[in-house]
């Protein structure tokens, strides 16, 4: 026990939970917070931002990339509620990002007396976003409510949480305890009778599938899915949050909707791992004129750290709730038991992965300039997409070869979010895996959205790329005004700035290329140097090129053995 202020304990109890890194941007409440980092500045780093949003941004790709919580701290009231479009982005991929914020005196809270960023029932309005917020009412307080919030993002499904902190609370002097830290299980084991019958119906399948979102990332369980899959001769089937579970070189690796048409209709036995069995409501890739459903026929096998997920979507035969690094761990060894001789389905299985490339590389235009980045981007390099002609794309056909290397915004399609949640994975990449890069794809209007945060990249020196593929428009809105509402265009045309010029006058190596080759090349001298950088690439209007939509008809489906 000590004497200090709530400041100091909340730098401290950062440091003993382990926190290195907090993403943060000042204001008056926050001053003794501020104070008591600054104490142990060479202990836990602060990477202050240009806006509340991309200091909740950079804590979600950090988070996403290194599986530990992404810290940030905020100002209350405008500072918390510029971070929501984040949590929301985090909550939708189940990300583990602790929102620390400030509050109004304790005092004066919810008495509406106009105070500095006051707003009424500030929990509240954060509530949907996340999965606890708490509030420390004393210094000696602050370790408690802040161990409650990192213990409840390391257990069961990952999502945001928000800590206040009143400024009186911060700036109070009381003696303090911090905690002891502790490991914290992410779920209780799954039930070993309903893991029995899972193994027995997966052993005895004649076509099993794995259904993989990005629960298995997040549990860190893509070695033990991968023995599973090979031990069952099963393709694993991944949802874009759960692109490398298993690497795209591995004839089980499938992933797209090509890939769910050939394969999902003859599985005789499914396990879903980390998802929620649910495509995107709509989909630029929509296989026309068929459901994405399951046939009563079909055996669901639902393994979620979730009780809530289980049966949401989909009503499973057998439901285990339980952590998928440790449940599918389990199901290897119990499937030995029961699991019947398998032949190599590699044959089959290249051949759905070339006709789901041979389909998807229709959309020539956008398919040259993604696998570009893929051809000058490292095998465990990181791709952030982004919601544009090139990153929808993306989502389909780019191939991805490491764990946590190709991130998403989820079913939110939060548009904006690309940059700044690159600049925090690069953050973390750098921890996790010295010399390991971030790319970030971008459309010119998205990528507007946190321009500003290139400041926060060169003041920093977080050596991200930035493609930007300009089309002077919101493409996809113009395409569909033009095309569907008779040429009604409105607010989806824009006036952009010389983005090489914006960039070199933020102090950014920025380069303008015109075709996939001069992107490549510019994107392997960008990632050679341990800087930020920016690529400009102009493209036509969205009209000009093949819609997305536009690809190869689909492959018939592969004659079925008889059950």
């Amino acid at each position: 026990m000590a004497r200090m202020t709530g400041g100091q304990a909340l730098a401290r109890s950062l440091l003993v939970e382990g926190v290195d890194t907090v993403f943060a941007l000042p204001g008056v409440q926050l001053d003794y917070a501020f104070d008591g980092l600054w104490e142990i500045r060479d202990r836990v780093r602060v990477l202050h931002t240009r806006h509340e949003q991309a200091a909740a941004y950079m804590a979600d790709g950090y988070a996403r990339t290194t599986g530990r919580p992404g810290v940030c701290l905020v100002v209350p009231g405008p500072g918390l509620l510029n971070t929501t479009a984040a949590l929301s982005t985090a909550y939708a991929c189940n990300s583990p990002v602790l929102c620390l914020t400030g509050q109004i005196r304790s005092d004066r809270i919810g008495l509406g007396g106009g105070e500095l960023h006051e707003i009424a029932d500030q929990p509240q309005a954060v509530a949907p976003l996340t999965k606890l917020v708490a509030r420390a009412e004393s210094a000696a307080d602050v370790p408690r409510v802040l161990h409650r919030a990192l213990r409840a993002l390391g257990s069961g499904r990952a999502r945001p949480a928000v800590v206040e902190l009143p400024p009186d609370v911060l700036e109070q002097v009381d003696e303090v305890t911090l905690p002891e830290p502790e490991l914290v299980s992410r779920a209780p084991a799954a039930d070993p009778d309903l893991l029995d019958e899972a193994a027995r119906l997966l052993g005895r399948a004649e076509r099993p599938l794995i259904w993989a979102g990005g629960g298995v990332l997040g549990a860190a369980a893509w070695e033990e899915l991968s023995a599973l899959a090979e031990q069952l001769e099963a393709p694993v089937w991944m949802t874009a949050n759960g692109r490398g579970a298993i690497s795209d070189r591995h004839h089980l690796a499938q992933h797209g909707q090509v890939a769910g048409h050939a394969l999902l209709p003859g599985a005789d036995v499914v396990l879903a791992v980390g998802t929620r069995l649910r495509q995107p409501a709509f989909s630029q890739w929509g296989v026309r004129g068929e459901e994405w459903t399951l046939r009563p026929d079909q055996r669901v096998i639902h393994l979620d750290v979730d009780a809530e997920e289980i049966g949401r979507n989909v009503e499973p035969a057998v439901a285990l709730v339980a952590d998928a690094k440790e449940a599918l761990a389990a199901l290897g060894e119990a499937v030995a038991r029961y699991n019947r001789p398998r032949l190599s389905r590699e044959r089959e299985l290249r051949a759905v992965q070339r006709a789901a490339a041979e389909r998807v590389a229709a959309v020539s235009v956008q398919a040259r300039f993604a696998l570009a980045i893929r051809d000058a981007l490292p095998d465990d390099g990181i791709l952030v997409n982004e919601s544009t002609q090139v990153g929808y794309w993306a989502r389909e056909g780019f191939p991805v070869y490491e764990p946590r290397s190709f991130l998403t915004s989820g079913y939110q399609g939060t548009l904006g979010y690309g940059y700044a949640t690159a600049l925090g994975a690069q953050v973390g990449a750098q921890q996790e895996s010295p010399g390991r890069r971030v790319v970030s794809l971008n459309g010119d209007g998205g990528f507007l959205y946190t321009v500003q945060e290139l400041a926060t990249a060169a003041q920093h020196g977080i050596p991200v790329v930035a493609v930007v593929f300009n089309d002077g428009a919101y493409g996809n809105v113009r395409r569909i005004q033009q095309e569907r509402y008779g040429g009604h265009v409105l607010g989806s045309e824009l006036r952009n700035p010389d983005f090489v010029r914006l960039g070199r006058a933020f102090g950014v190596t920025s380069r303008r290329v015109r075709s996939p080759r001069g992107l490549r090349n510019a994107l392997r001298e960008a990632l050679a140097e341990d800087a930020p950088a920016l690529i400009e690439v102009p493209l036509p209007p969205a009209t000009e090129l093949p819609p997305v939509t536009e690809m190869a008809p689909l492959p018939p489906r592969p004659a079925l053995p008889p059950p």
